[in-house]
């Protein structure tokens, strides 16, 4: 797997996190570049600890993201081999796996600013909003794009996003399959379950 860089992951995963006050109607555009803002104050504050940092962020990220549909995205044509139950604790897992992952790198936060260059209209009606990260220790700035998809309410909400060209649902989905191909829904339950109890989530190159 292609991890994405360490100083970037709270930057990234957390501005995956579209759920600040955002006004009813608002563009893609407008509901990423108002949470960015409100992701990386929570990462700049000072006063608060590595763990009501993460609080905070996960609570942006729960109002937001639509993990059933980036499950079954994740997941692909392994989606069918799930029962309801299992579909329900995965959804959860992989939830609590990336939590776990930017939790980790929280605190590396160095300055960084996001800047929205613009967006697409996607098929399915997604639409992609492409950003730039820049400042704080790094050099070059990185490119980001956020893929979003309108729920029921008319709300934008995040399904992928894809670092310097890299998918997180198709990094996600190579690690995944090798897992399904060898034990089924219940050795990756399973494996998930176990790196998210230990803490055991920094992927090593091509592993889970």
């Amino acid at each position: 797997m292609h991890a994405i860089p360490r100083g970037l992951l709270a930057a990234l995963s957390l501005t995956i996190s579209i759920a600040s006050p955002v006004a009813a109607g608002a563009s893609p555009e407008d509901t990423v570049r108002t949470t960015a803002d409100r992701a990386l104050e929570i990462l700049a504050n000072q006063a608060l600890a590595t763990d009501q940092k993460t609080e905070q962020l996960a609570d942006l990220l729960d109002g937001v993201s639509d993990f059933e549909t980036t499950s079954k995205l994740v997941l692909a044509r392994g989606w069918r081999d799930f029962s309801d139950q299992q579909r329900k604790e995965f959804e959860k897992l992989l939830r609590d796996y990336l939590i776990a992952r930017y939790r980790n790198n929280v605190d590396d936060y160095a300055g960084e600013k996001v800047e929205i260059l613009g967006g697409r209209t996607e098929p399915r009606g997604d639409y992609t909003v492409h950003t730039k990260v820049a400042g704080g220790k790094r050099g070059s700035p990185i490119l980001v794009d956020y893929r979003l998809r309108k729920d029921d309410d008319g709300g934008w909400r995040v399904i992928d996003i894809v670092a310097e060209g890299i998918s997180l649902v198709s990094n996600l989905r190579s690690q995944f399959q090798s897992l399904l191909s060898r034990g089924g829904p219940e050795k990756l339950i399973a494996t998930l379950r176990k790196k998210v109890e230990t803490g055991d989530v920094e992927p090593a190159e091509g592993t889970l």
